[in-house]
């Protein structure tokens, strides 16, 4: 019996020591970075919108009439999408026509008068200087009159809101019989000129997309594909931690406001230092490997590229020929955890 144990317990210390005995030299799996040109192709949600939007707002106080328009819908440039009315535009409207119907009467007075007066000096029935005087009056009427037909102008122009470009409607803020305040929005155009397709992406995915790359946009319900180039990358000011890839169309393609679909890029690199994409280790927000020696393995932070077929450029950090651990890379990195784990007090 005391033979029995006596195995037993050699039998469970030599599985033990076998258990515990660090991987060698020879066990670990490397590959050196090599020289290669990756490419892929990237898709995303994408829609199309203005640079900016018009905002039609009520120039003056009033009730809204003749509001018609629906969102989606195509206006023209000087199209009347909306009037401003009520008993203080009607006021208002008829206090100007009165100032307009004053100055007119003026004028015609006046302009009779220097006629007049010009032939009593002819008559030499009157003097020069009344004569001036006449004249004087004249000038003096017909600016009121420019005035009051200015006046006149402006306000119409304040009750009538109209598009100032060919656009499509995108938003309707107000309603016929509506009271708005002066400055309260009516409609929002997206105007026809100037679109782009608009992707929104995660800051790490938009990382390799720089302005030049060409892609395609295929809008939703339609089959008619759109060649597109990347005109600047921006930050998202409405989604933190996103940017916005703004693509313009091609010479001979035309963008319809408002529509969504797909965008498909084609990223590609020149020839760099490429590793396989198992070799890299994702660690407190970098990105690792572990460069590997007749010394042993070392830590190496990079700064991956594109990833293709299973390779992964690097951009920073790695020479061509360093070989690297393709296979447990994450294991190894990781398995002195325990010396430099410090526990909580």
């Amino acid at each position: 019996m005391t033979s029995v144990r006596l195995l037993v317990f050699i039998a469970v210390i030599g599985a033990c020591s076998v258990g515990s005995h660090p991987a060698s030299a020879e066990d670990v799996v490397t590959m050196p970075a090599v020289q290669k040109r990756l490419a892929s192709t990237f898709s995303a949600p994408a829609r199309v919108q203005a640079a900016s939007s018009t905002v039609l707002s009520a120039p003056t106080a009033g009730v809204v009439s003749s509001l018609r328009v629906i969102p989606g819908e195509e206006v023209r440039a000087g199209q009347v999408v909306a009037r401003l009315t009520g008993p203080t535009i009607s006021t208002d409207t008829a206090r100007l026509a009165a100032d307009l119907k004053s100055a007119q009467i003026r004028v015609r007075a006046a302009t009779q008068a220097a006629a007049i007066g010009q032939q009593k000096l002819e008559e030499q029935l009157s003097t020069r200087d009344a004569v001036i005087r006449a004249h004087a009056e004249l000038d003096t009427a017909r600016q009121q009159l420019a005035a009051a037909q200015a006046a006149s102008r402006g306000y119409a122009s304040l009750t009538t809101i109209s598009a100032p470009a060919a656009g499509m409607v995108t938003a309707v803020s107000a309603a016929d019989g509506q009271y708005v305040n002066a400055g309260q929005a009516l409609t929002t155009i997206a105007p026809t000129a100037g679109l782009y397709v608009v992707a929104d992406l995660s800051g790490s995915n938009a990382s390799p997309i720089v302005p030049g790359i060409k892609g395609v946009f295929l809008p939703e319900g339609n089959n008619v594909i759109v060649q597109v180039v990347v005109q600047h990358v921006s930050r998202s000011l409405t989604a933190p931690g996103q940017v916005e890839v703004w693509l313009k169309a091609g010479p001979g393609y035309t963008l319809d406001p408002g529509a969504v679909g797909n965008v498909s890029l084609v990223l590609s690199d020149d020839r760099q230092v490429a590793i396989p994409s198992t070799a890299l280790i994702l660690d407190a927000g970098q990105w690792w490997v572990l460069v590997r020696d007749r010394s042993g393995s070392r830590r190496r932070q990079v700064v991956p590229g594109l990833s293709d077929g299973g390779w992964t450029s690097v951009r920073q950090g790695l020479v061509a020929g360093e070989r690297v651990v393709t296979q447990d890379a994450y294991l190894l990195f990781h398995q002195d955890f325990a010396t430099r784990y410090q526990q909580a007090d």
